[in-house]
């Protein structure tokens, strides 16, 4: 029985923990490849909704997985919020996948922000959680592009996205 059976049986709350425990394989990697080949540009913002989502987590991922987070700033947890928000207001996802998006986004967020205290300075060596500095894994980065990938495809059709002046990443 999968995690998301589980919660529907009222048999397990869905938590972060269990988001993570659970394994993961990407359903809508050829969606995204489309998404990344076509709606993301090789420099700056997308013309469209798909592909700054996509744009947005593939650097979320890069800046955890290639830097541990020590560039976090102010830009990443904008995305963080934004991937939650544009995610969650779509009406193909169950109320069980908003809440997963909501998870994930804020703990990749609560990582992210926890290395821009460490790396400023204003958290100690002493009593750091290295594990809370960056999340590596490709699991919630997979499944946060997963559902990009289905929106494209329930879509078909590039959403309109208006860029955000204030972002320089």
């Amino acid at each position: 029985m999968g995690l998301f059976d589980k919660i529907k049986r009222g048999k397990n709350n869905l938590t972060i923990g269990a988001i993570i425990g659970e394994e993961y394989e990407q359903q809508y990697f050829d969606e995204c490849k489309y998404i990344w080949k076509n709606y993301v540009p090789q420099a700056g913002q997308a013309d469209n909704l798909q592909g700054e989502l996509l744009r947005e987590i593939e650097k979320i991922r890069s800046e955890a997985q290639d830097n541990g987070n020590i560039n976090w700033d102010d830009d990443y947890s904008y995305f963080c919020d934004f991937i939650s928000g544009k995610l969650t207001e779509q009406p193909i996802f169950s109320e069980v996948e908003k809440q997963e998006i909501n998870l994930i986004m804020a703990y990749i967020k609560e990582c992210g922000t926890y290395a821009q205290k460490f790396y400023s300075g204003k958290k100690s060596e002493n009593n750091v959680d290295m594990e809370k500095i960056a999340y590596v894994n490709d699991n919630l980065y997979d499944r946060i592009c997963d559902k990009i990938g289905r929106l494209h495809k329930e879509n078909g059709e590039p959403m309109p996205y208006e860029k955000n002046d204030d972002i320089v990443r």
